[in-house]
């Protein structure tokens, strides 16, 4: 019980300490997350460029070991330009990139393995006509256990890769070492973890109820207004969140791998 209390507080200590970062340079960080959700979950996602995501996934560990260089300067007060930092993780751009090889091969197989689900629920999805309830609701009982599929097939890659690109750019550990390293440190802290992603995930919740309601007013004045302004708000939530999570990511590799 007393580890468990423990953990509790490391995990919300995490979170205060990472929205105290985030606070002392918001500027800063909104546009590190808007360059983060642009590279890795908008431009990926616009047809024709598939190419695009499969460099985007062997180049997200590089670019997550340079927003976490950045994070551990500002706690450090240590001043760096972006030229700078990168300059410093060169020679473990190749491991790096190593890295993001390992997740490309992971999400293929992933991929692979719930390929079935995924086209029966696409056929399903794509029957002509308007969908009956019956329809409607075996769309809805073979989505949710696809879901949790999904999340559990992630939660390894998740777990092999929160630590391990700052293990590989600032403890010099091989890409395995690294991966078996993360998933240890990830086990280890798992209550303290998953606490500061709950409470930054309720925040942001809770962020955006306010968020629909000014929304949902300004749409039944201005609709057209009402809709950009909506649009912005949840991207800006979305990027306070991306940032926060990055916080997060140093704060915890920082105090997990404090000693290594």
């Amino acid at each position: 019980m007393a580890i468990l209390e423990s953990r509790t507080q490391t995990g919300t200590g995490w979170v205060k300490e990472s929205i105290n970062l985030f606070k002392a340079q918001p500027r800063k960080w909104l546009a590190l997350s808007l360059a983060y959700v642009g590279l890795f979950m908008m431009l990926p996602s616009v047809p024709g460029m598939e190419f695009f995501a499969l460099v985007a996934i062997l180049w997200w560990p590089v670019f997550i070991a340079l927003a976490i260089a950045m994070y551990r300067n500002a706690d450090n007060k240590k001043q760096q330009n972006l030229s700078e930092v990168f300059g410093t993780l060169k020679p473990k751009v190749t491991a790096l990139m190593a890295l993001g090889g390992v997740c490309l091969l992971y999400g293929i197989l992933v991929s692979l393995i719930l390929s079935s689900d995924l086209q029966g629920l696409l056929k399903l999805s794509q029957l002509k006509g308007d969908m009956t309830p019956s329809q409607a609701s075996i769309i809805a009982e073979k989505t949710l256990p696809l879901i949790l599929k999904l999340m559990l097939l992630l939660l390894p890659l998740m777990m092999a890769t929160w630590f391990s690109p700052m293990l590989i750019a600032f403890n010099s550990y091989t890409v395995v070492k690294a991966i078996k390293s993360s998933i240890a440190g990830s086990i280890q802290y798992m209550v303290a973890l998953s606490v500061a992603w709950l409470i930054v995930t309720i925040g942001v919740i809770l962020l955006l109820v306010p968020v629909g309601i000014i929304t949902g007013i300004m749409t039944s004045l201005m609709p057209n207004a009402g809709n950009l302004f909506a649009s912005v708000l949840v991207f800006g939530c979305l990027l306070l969140a991306t940032s926060l999570m990055l916080a997060l990511q140093y704060v915890s590799y920082r105090d997990v791998f404090r000693a290594a």
